[in-house]
This record gives structure tokens, sequence and C-alpha cells, in this order.
């Protein structure tokens, strides 16, 4: 999926009801459960179940990065440009998981998106 479909995507659900910021927390909630299932397909071994676990999570990090706003045209540009750095690096580490098998790795990312994940969670009940 190229990034302009992803794109389309995420802003078609928005379209339909779904607030952007519960969007988000779906993701991240998806990004965890795609890591835990390939921590255990590496763990069994299972290298299409890994494969398959990490191709997703790989792809819900693309298309929260770019549905990200410009940081060049938007007020929250530093936002923009923080969140697009964690998603490289989660993209990184994913990528390092999976050439070799790094369940160090998987966690490292599971920590961050946890953080990331319990602060939109915060950020919505006090809004």
């Amino acid at each position: 999926m190229n990034a302009m479909t992803a794109l389309n995507a995420y802003r078609q659900v928005g379209q339909q009801g779904v607030q952007e910021e519960r969007l988000l927390v779906l993701g991240l909630d998806g990004i965890l459960e795609y890591l835990r299932r390939a921590r255990g397909a590496i763990q069994e071994r299972a290298l299409d179940r890994k494969a398959q676990a990490m191709g997703r999570a790989y792809q819900i990090v693309e298309h929260l990065l770019v549905a990200l706003p410009d940081p060049a045209s938007s007020e929250s540009g530093e936002l923009s440009q923080r969140l697009a750095g964690v998603y490289r690096y989660l993209l990184e580490r994913m990528g390092q998981a999976n050439i070799f098998d790094d369940t160090q790795a998987l966690d490292d990312c599971a920590a961050v998106v946890t953080t990331l994940r319990d602060a939109w969670i915060e950020g919505l009940r006090r809004a």
C-alpha cells in the first residue's frame, strides 16, 4: 500500500464519524497486539506468522506516519516532527526485530507504543 492510499483510508474512516484521536488509540492498540503476536511467533519459530504480524504492525505505523500533518503548514508542527521521529524509530526497530528475530527490539517498540498510547488516552480524558 502506498502512502497516498494509506492517507486516503485514514481520512475516510475519520469522515465516518470516528474521532481521529480515538482512531489513533485503536491504531496503537493494533500495533501492540501485532508486536505481541510477532514475539510469540519468534519464540515458536513460526516465520510465516512472524512475517504477517510484523507486516501488519509496520503498516499501521506507516499509516500513522503518513497521516501526520505537514510540520511546515500545521499549528502543531513541533508535535508532528516529534511523532514522525517516534514512528521512524519504531519502523527501524521493527525492521531489526524482523531481520534478526530480536525480541528485545519488539519489547523496546512495545514500551514506546504503550507510553504513547497512555499519553493519548490521558489527553482524551482531559479533553
